[in-house]
């Protein structure tokens, strides 16, 4: 069975494993989403993290990059935010000094480095990608 990528219009994107599209679209429904769904893709790789909290609730992070890949598409302002060079952000301490390194999620943990222009550049990013389909 395939997995399904919603799109929805506040920003977020829901996965559904269903047979088919017409079924994940039910399963949707189902859930009673305060948002609709803007797009869907079929998805042809997945692979999440689920850890177990002291709490007791599984927090879920996608750390294959084949995966954060499949999703990307759904979030063009965020792509194109996070393809400038790292040289405008400073040097990353996990590449040469001399050479710009691509702002990723492989550069992800350097965050602590950066300054609030920094921060605020991907936080204004997000709230346009929660804006951009909305209306």
């Amino acid at each position: 069975m395939p997995l399904f990528s919603f799109r929805m219009t506040d920003g977020n994107s829901v996965i559904i494993y269903a047979p088919d599209q017409s079924a994940a679209e039910e399963t949707l429904t189902e859930m009673g989403m305060q948002s609709t769904a803007a797009s869907v893709r079929e998805l042809t790789r997945f692979v999440a993290n689920f850890a177990l909290t002291d709490s007791g609730d599984l927090h879920a992070t996608l750390l294959d990059p084949g995966t954060l890949n499949e999703v990307s598409p759904d979030y063009p302002l965020l792509h194109s935010a996070r393809a400038h060079s790292y040289a405008d952000f400073g040097s990353s301490s996990t590449g040469e000094s001399s050479e710009p390194v691509l702002f990723d999620d492989s550069t992800r943990h350097d965050l602590h480095n950066w300054s609030r222009r920094d921060k605020d550049l991907i936080a204004y990013v997000v709230k346009k990608e929660r804006e951009r389909l909305s209306n």
